[in-house]
Parts: structure tokens; sequence; C-alpha cells
């Protein structure tokens, strides 16, 4: 924690090492943590993983982002993913985010500490005839190293909030929000 409290202090006090115009290209892959289900017509939360909690296990996330500075401390951008968990069931639950995505670096230079928003959509699938396209939020809170001026690495982590909205009357009752944490590693290109 007082690592933390030093790095922040030292960077907040640090000229910004990006200028507007500068862009980063992320390449991330990690693992999903479902977290809970909430079912909007009975108001029942589940929290957890397996059988009686989320329904669901950990899964993998990969994805690739882009990110244009608007200014010295902030940047926006996109990403697009691909996410899999394996339902307790033997299905394969699995969603494609894509997102607009905005970040604030209080921090940057050798070290970034971006803090990020996402806002988007995400197309999920749960196995035969059971795919949606629905909305897509996120925040996101990383840490990245970069040794020399162009490629860095790092790790990321926040919560996802994934709506399931039905379209059909029939499956109404099925309306949830999933929550997932994601914890990923990245590596990243900046200029």
């Amino acid at each position: 924690m007082l690592l933390l409290i030093l790095v922040l202090s030292v960077g907040l006090s640090a000229e910004p090492f990006y200028d507007k115009g500068s862009q980063t290209f992320s390449f991330t892959l990690g693992t999903t943590v479902p977290t809970f289900v909430h079912f909007f017509s009975t108001n029942e939360t589940r929290v957890g993983l397996g059988v009686d909690n989320t329904g669901m296990k950990i899964g993998g996330y990969g994805a690739i982002s882009y990110q244009a500075f608007t200014s010295p401390y902030s940047a926006i951008g996109g990403e697009i993913g691909y996410n899999f968990n394996y339902v307790v069931d033997g299905n394969l639950y699995t969603a494609v985010p894509f997102f607009f995505k905005y970040s604030y670096l209080p921090v940057q230079g050798t070290i970034d500490l971006p803090i990020s928003v996402g806002l988007g959509f995400v197309y999920n699938s749960g196995g035969a005839n059971t795919s949606i396209m629905t909305l897509y939020s996120n925040i996101e809170l990383g840490l990245t190293y970069f040794p020399g001026e162009h490629w860095g690495f790092g790790v990321r982590t926040g919560l996802w909030l994934i709506p399931e909205l039905n379209y059909r009357k029939e499956l109404f009752g099925d309306n949830a929000l999933a929550g997932f944490v994601p914890i990923t590693l990245s590596v990243s290109y900046r200029q």
C-alpha cells in the first residue's frame, strides 16, 4: 500500500509522458472469474462459482485494444475480445465484447496506471439457440511497466457488467445481470 501511495505521488507530480495524438496498442490474455448473476424476475442474486451460484467456472479472455490520447492524461479508443466460461451443465458460455474505451492515466512514463471505463455491446452465446446481442460495460484498473520507450508489460483487473435482456416474451424470466472479474496480462506498444 505504501508503495502504491509513493508511485501515485511521484507520478502526479511528474511531467506527462504522452502528448495529444499519442497512441497505444494492447494485446491482452488472461482469465475471467464469474462473480455474480442477478435475476430480475425473482430479484435473486447468486454469488460465486459452481452449481448453486453463478453456474459457471473460471474462464479465459483474449483481446486487442487501441487508444489515442486526446490530452496528455486521457485517451479514447476501443477493444474487441473473446471470453469463454464453461457452465456446470457442460455447455460453453461465450461472450464477444466490442466497446468504446476511455482511459485516464494519473501516473505515466516508465509505469502507467490507467483507470478505464468501457461501454458497448457483447454477443453472448450459451449453447444451441441461446445467442443474444446485448449491452456491455466495464471498469478497469491496470499497471503497465515500460522497460523501454515503446513496449510494456502489464496486469489488469476490474469488473464487467453484462445484462442479458431477452427480446422474446417467453424468455423474460431469464433476464439477468452478470458480473465478471477479469485478471489479465497485457503487452502494449506505444508511439
